[in-house]
């Protein structure tokens, strides 16, 4: 069963739509605070870091303030998971909120009993370190998994991933080479938290990482119409 022993919080300039996404998630269990204007929320991780953050990317005057939130968010040593809430849905927007880190990026109006499934799996992922009997280890040669951190060595140097991207990493690693790791394997590695479209945005970011610490890394391959294997070409 889902601890619900989590902090939220809640960055919305609509104090209706804040209200009833308040509403919501204290009615599941969870501890929210609740923001209409992003530097209050900002100062607020000074004090202490929320288990996961739900913005909207317009935050009053601030046409991107949901994604200068998430640039904030990225200078604590501990990846903090974002949900974005927007009417704002093109393309742009959609990678612009991933490649900052967000973990999922919904469209409104909001349903909210979608919004709470999906968080409970979002948290169920980052918050159930897995017992030492069932600590999966990984058999690429130089790839190494730290599980109950959420944390992946590529060559002893650590890759910088959010906890989606390290689940969706740890589907290759127990794979192993030429094995294809299929969508539907990527989204069950996340309970759903991923969407079948967001995938690549998922997979570029993952090799970007790696290319952080090996510019010549190629390694991860797209398998056409089923998913993505890793070999060196």
């Amino acid at each position: 069963m889902l601890n619900t022993d989590y902090t939220i919080t809640i960055i919305e300039d609509d104090p209706l739509q804040l209200e009833n996404l308040e509403t919501a998630l204290i009615e599941q269990g969870f501890q929210v605070k609740a923001f209409t204007e992003r530097k209050p929320a900002e100062a607020s991780f000074d004090e202490a870091l929320p288990d996961l953050v739900i913005s909207d990317i317009i935050l009053g005057n601030e046409i991107d303030g949901g994604f200068e939130l998430a640039k904030h968010l990225l200078s604590y040593e501990r990846a903090i998971p974002v949900i974005f809430l927007s009417e704002r849905q093109s393309e742009f927007d959609i990678y612009t909120g991933h490649a900052l880190g967000a973990i999922d990026y919904l469209p409104k109006p909001i349903s909210l009993s979608v919004l709470t499934a999906k968080v409970k799996n979002l948290l169920r992922i980052t918050g159930t370190a897995p017992t030492p009997d069932k600590v999966e280890k990984s058999v690429i040669d130089g790839l190494r998994l730290a599980n109950e951190e959420f944390k992946a060595y590529w060559k002893d140097k650590a890759l910088d991933l959010t906890a989606t991207e390290f689940e969706m990493l740890k589907q290759f690693a127990l794979t192993g080479e030429r094995g294809v790791v299929t969508y539907d394997n990527l989204q069950e590695s996340t309970q759903g938290v991923v969407e079948r479209n967001t995938i690549n945005t998922h997979i570029c970011r993952i090799r970007s990482a790696f290319k952080k610490i090996d510019p010549t890394f190629n390694m991860i391959h797209n398998e056409y119409g089923r998913g993505y294997s890793w070999y060196e070409k």
